[in-house]
């Protein structure tokens, strides 16, 4: 049996998940949008650096949330999915679609390995109807009226979070999908790799990595 680790954002889906999710929180209070705008010089530095990242983002989704129940939370979650799915700008990528299948119906063992968020994945997954899969993701939690990332799932927190699951010597195979130079930690762990629609600049960090040893995929 192999194990396939598969990116979501922009490798399954075409967007930023968690960064649509956040404009959509932030835009639906204007006093919200400008309290987060004056807030920018403290949790922006964070955002530069893969070590800091969750605690800028902690700091993003906190004002985003301040103040909100969590029932309301709920709704508005259950709101944005909706919303993020009728945009004509959101693109599930058919061949992902393809590839999901292809790996369940050999019995493979299928993981999604993302930094957005568990709740947004597992409903896209949901609301989609596509295959079903195992989840490692992102995770949240309250704190002082609002929500934080309670643990970050990125880069090479993704592999930790992937060994401490799964016993990665009994399976064939490894193989990864993923669009991002930020998953070069996870994918070293892959006897395969794949690199989706990758930018100029992951793709010479990817080359960088792994020279040859990886594939490119173009996908719709």
């Amino acid at each position: 049996m192999n194990l396939v680790l598969f990116d979501f954002d922009k490798t399954i889906v075409n967007r930023d998940t968690g960064a649509a999710y956040m404009k959509f929180m932030l835009c639906r209070n204007p006093l919200r949008l400008l309290f987060c705008f004056l807030s920018l010089p403290i949790f922006i530095p964070f955002l530069f650096h893969a070590k800091s990242k969750c605690i800028g983002f902690s700091v993003l989704l906190w004002l985003a949330t301040l103040g909100i129940s969590v029932r309301k939370i709920i709704h508005l979650r259950e709101s944005f999915i909706r919303m993020y799915l009728n945009d004509n700008s959101t693109i599930i990528f058919k061949d992902a679609v393809q590839q999901l299948l292809l790996h369940s119906s050999n019995a493979d063992e299928v993981i999604v390995v993302s930094g957005a968020s568990e709740w947004m994945v597992k409903a896209i997954f949901a609301q989609k109807s596509l295959p079903k899969v195992k989840f490692v993701c992102s995770e949240e939690t309250r704190f002082f009226g609002g929500m934080i990332s309670k643990f970050h799932c990125y880069s090479s927190r993704k592999v930790k979070r992937v060994r401490e699951l799964f016993d990665l010597g009994k399976y064939d195979s490894i193989i990864g999908y993923s669009d991002s130079s930020a998953d070069i930690p996870i994918l070293k762990l892959c006897n395969k790799r794949y690199i989706v629609n990758p930018t100029p600049t992951c793709f010479k960090k990817f080359t960088r990595s792994f020279n040859k040893e990886m594939a490119v995929l173009n996908w719709a």
